[in-house]
């Protein structure tokens, strides 16, 4: 079976606390970004009214000016609101006071701005980054300050809680000011490898359109597949992008051909259509393509604000944030977009966009607006909708596969492991860190599972012997796993494994399956021995399993009982009760497994109709003290109350069996009289016990319960 891509490879550099810092910083930063979506929207709508206003040539240029000073107020604010709501989300994690720690961090960007200290437009790059990364050091370090005895001022909460912590942060705040700084002065000096200035000029959307589309989308693409908002990030390189935007609205109010097809609007209108990686594109390809159920909801979900290019539910939902399937396609979909579009207008088949079309404006609304009316662009623009869906298709496919039918049959079970991978991104508390920690789960249950693959499964029977006669009632069927080399395994060895991956009830209807095969060819040797098997609550709340067991059982009646545990009444009590009794309809009885070890609870023991109460070899172990003896006698006690049969496991000396069998006359299983022993074993055994204890071998289906 060929190994698919590993989502979280390129992290096994990382140890786990290197992991969880960077997951924990990552996840501030996703958040924080998600807070400021309305803020955005609301920058996008002023920008949107203001382009409307222009197009339908409405007399206002006053008010026109206004929202356009509006919208650029708001986001000259952005690196501030990025360390305000990043800052909060780090405060949460960090176990500190959200208000004064998100002021502070606000302060720290205006510090930081006073520091930097240029002029020039070049600057807004430095202050952006600095908005996006000072809180993630910036709060950590004033968590550890804060903690320090030196640092505090108020030791009790005499003037109330929220005066201790804001006087507390004072000796913290003012050294992390001083980092700042120090941090701040340390990024000036970049200027002297890089000069952002220069950078800005050389991102000439006028003269180099195809470079410059491709370096957005790209860097916009990166920046998401981190989970950071690439718009705001790349604030400084959206306004040339706008600036060539007025160059075009100026030609074209003139009456002359605006030239420059690579601008804001273009972007908006005709790459990220759907939102960053032409997402739109994703969602249709998982509606028309995909079979799994989960990803069809979150593209059904997503598809509303798709048509205002926000695509967060998919960005986190599925999540295209850490996948490396999706990464390919988030990348190519935009830049191909970006390729056919600026040819196209190139070549003068659409018109090239005059007026503004902010990021989140809506579909082909932004298309023909922008271009002043121009149906073909409508037409370009849903040509690229079906050219990204054709990209994501067979990445779709591949998730699709990936997240419904990858199969794993093993043999000896006749059955057949199915992953669900992607599941486990979907519906996380935190769907990225959450997902991969899943994922590596899942992975390894998966290697687990390819082992057992090679394995034997089989059942051994261990004799359940009366008290009072001395012979074999019943035996319980047992799950053995033997390798090649005739290694044996015991049940708590691997029925974890096959917990984790939903696979109790396969083994279940085995063992049943087993049974009922194994009563057959005792029937035909005229040898009537009841067995009893455990199932869980997964089975007996499961429909087509109880079904499907009923059905087995009726061919052999009377002579396979069922042992389920105290939490299994637990859970989905109706379904449970509704099961025990088909059960002792089809002649079976029912058995409260290991009891006294779980959910022990005298109000379900009324509840359900128990037969017997099977008691657990931790109080069989005790009976070597008083306390244990009378804890013993008192469950002995209740059984005998509520006309329950008792069946005592673990069992091994004449001294245990001597206590558990004063008072009662009970079932013992135990190594005392037997281990588990096979089929073939079993009917010679009971035979050897009928002879010592001259008493005929049961045949009655109840007589044990």
């Amino acid at each position: 079976m060929k190994q698919k891509l590993n989502n979280q490879s390129f992290l096994h550099w990382l140890n786990p606390y290197r992991f969880e810092a960077v997951t924990r910083s990552l996840r501030a930063m996703r958040d924080g970004m998600l807070w400021l979506v309305p803020c955005l929207i609301v920058s996008s709508i002023l920008g949107f009214v203001a382009s409307m206003l222009e197009f339908l040539h409405v007399d206002a240029p006053v008010f026109i000016h206004e929202l356009n000073l509006l919208r650029l107020s708001l986001t000259s604010l952005y690196p501030y609101l990025f360390a305000a709501s990043i800052s909060m989300m780090l405060a949460i994690q960090w176990r500190l006071p959200r208000p004064p720690i998100a002021v502070l961090c606000i302060s720290y960007v205006a510090v930081a701005e006073k520091v930097l200290g240029y002029e020039y437009q070049a600057s807004s790059i430095l202050l952006t980054f600095v908005g996006l990364t000072l809180p993630i050091y910036a709060v950590p370090l004033l968590s550890k300050l804060k903690k320090q005895r030196w640092a505090r001022i108020v030791e009790n909460e005499v003037a109330g809680k929220l005066v201790k912590d804001s006087m507390n942060l004072i000796i913290p705040g003012v050294i992390t000011t001083g980092v700042v700084v120090l941090l701040t002065k340390l990024l000036t000096l970049t200027s002297l490898y890089f000069d952002s200035a220069a950078f800005l000029k050389a991102f000439d959307p006028v003269n180099d359109p195809y470079s410059v589309g491709a370096l957005f989308s790209t860097l916009n693409s990166l920046l998401w597949f981190l989970g950071i908002h690439g718009y705001y990030a790349l604030t400084p390189l959206v306004q040339p992008l706008i600036d060539v935007l007025d160059i075009n609205r100026v030609l074209y109010s003139a009456g002359a051909m605006p030239s420059n097809v690579m601008n804001i609007s273009t972007l908006s209108s005709f790459v990220f259509i759907g939102g960053s990686g032409a997402t739109l594109g994703l969602a249709l390809a998982i509606l028309a393509f995909s079979k799994d159920k989960v990803m069809r909801v979150i593209a059904i979900s997503s598809i509303p604000l798709g048509f205002f290019n926000i695509n967060e539910i998919l960005m986190f939902g599925l999540p295209i944030i850490f996948n490396l399937r999706l990464f390919i396609p988030f990348l190519i979909a935009p830049l191909v977009n970006m390729g056919i579009a600026l040819t196209v207008m190139s070549m003068g088949l659409v018109a090239i966009p005059v007026v503004m079309a902010p990021i989140t404006s809506p579909l082909i609304l932004n298309a023909f607006i922008s271009t002043g009316g121009d149906y073909n662009a409508v037409i370009l623009q849903v040509g690229l909708v079906m050219v990204s869906t054709l990209i994501y298709l067979p990445f779709v496919r591949m998730l699709d596969a990936h997240a419904k039918t990858r199969d794993l049959y093993i043999p000896s079970l006749d059955t057949t492991f199915t992953r669900r991978e992607e599941e486990a991104y979907v519906l996380a508390v935190d769907p990225v860190t959450e997902s991969l920690h899943k994922v590596r789960e899942i992975q390894g249950v998966q290697m687990q599972l390819e082992a057992f693959a090679t394995r034997e499964f089989y059942l051994e029977y261990q004799p359940q012997i009366s008290s009072h006669t001395g012979q074999v009632l019943a035996v319980e069927a047992l799950i053995r796993l033997r390798d090649s080399m005739g290694n044996v395994e015991a049940p708590g060895q691997f029925l974890s494994v096959f917990e984790k991956a939903n696979l109790m009830t396969d083994i279940d209807l085995w063992v049943v399956r087993q049974s009922v095969e194994q009563s057959k060819l005792w029937m035909d040797q005229t040898f009537y021995m009841p067995i009893s098997v455990n199932i869980t609550s997964h089975t007996l709340t499961n429909k087509d399993a109880m079904e499907e067991i009923l059905s087995l059982i009726a061919q052999v009646p009377g002579l396979i009982h069922f042992e389920i545990t105290e939490d299994s009444l637990i859970d989905k009590p109706a379904l449970v009760e509704q099961a025990i009794s088909r059960l002792h309809m089809a002649g079976s009885t029912v058995h409260i497994d290991d009891f006294g070890t779980g959910y022990s609870s005298l109000s379900y023991l009324n509840r359900f109709d128990i037969d017997a109460m099977k008691i657990d070899r931790s109080f069989v172990l005790a009976l070597s003290s008083e306390r244990g003896k009378q804890v013993f006698y008192s469950l002995t006690g209740i059984a005998k109350q509520l006309g329950m049969n008792i069946i005592v496991e673990g069992v091994e000396t004449q001294e245990q069996l001597d206590i558990v069998s004063r008072e009662a006359d009970v079932v013992i299983q135990g190594w005392y009289y037997s281990k588990a022993i096979s089929a073939s074993e079993v009917r010679n055994y009971a035979l050897q016990r009928q002879a010592i204890s001259k008493v005929p071998v049961v045949r009655t289906s109840r007589e044990i319960a």
